[in-house]
């Protein structure tokens, strides 16, 4: 919460005088498309400055700018110009998960009213990607 109340003065000032229509924030991660590398590039020395001046922080060393062909990873999804998917890591997470669930709802140590909200909180993620056909593979299930 407190990244949302002190980051606010970024968020308005990315919206309103850089005028970044596609500026995305989740806590300290955020994503910027733009329409070609030269913005990009002038929007990150902006936004640097600002944070510097207004805000006393830094940008940290994973900060890049991406093709919009290779895609970025932001909250669990790789997002490209064409679509939104799931990461490879969280599909691999929640199978082990399931594993785990399986075996402990054998032994006792888990209900199956338990093991349903935590599916239905990860069905409920990727429901907003591309995820059909995964949603399909690991739980039979259509829509």
């Amino acid at each position: 919460m407190f990244a949302n109340i002190y980051l606010n003065e970024l968020d308005q000032y990315v919206k309103h005088k850089l005028k970044c229509k596609y500026y995305y924030r989740y806590m300290d991660d955020m994503v910027i498309m733009c329409e070609n590398k030269e913005i990009a590039k002038d929007s990150l020395n902006n936004i640097t400055k600002f944070l510097k001046e207004n805000l006393k922080l830094t940008l940290n060393s994973k900060t890049r700018i991406f093709k919009d062909i290779q895609g970025v990873n932001f909250c669990g999804y790789k997002i490209n110009e064409k679509r939104l998917k799931i990461r490879h890591t969280s599909k691999c997470r929640m199978k082990r998960k399931l594993k785990r669930y399986t075996r402990q709802l054998k032994e006792g140590k888990i209900t199956l009213p338990e093991i349903q909200r935590s599916i239905a909180g990860w069905l409920g993620y990727v429901k907003h990607a591309d995820s059909y056909n995964l949603r399909k593979s690991m739980f039979y299930i259509e829509g």
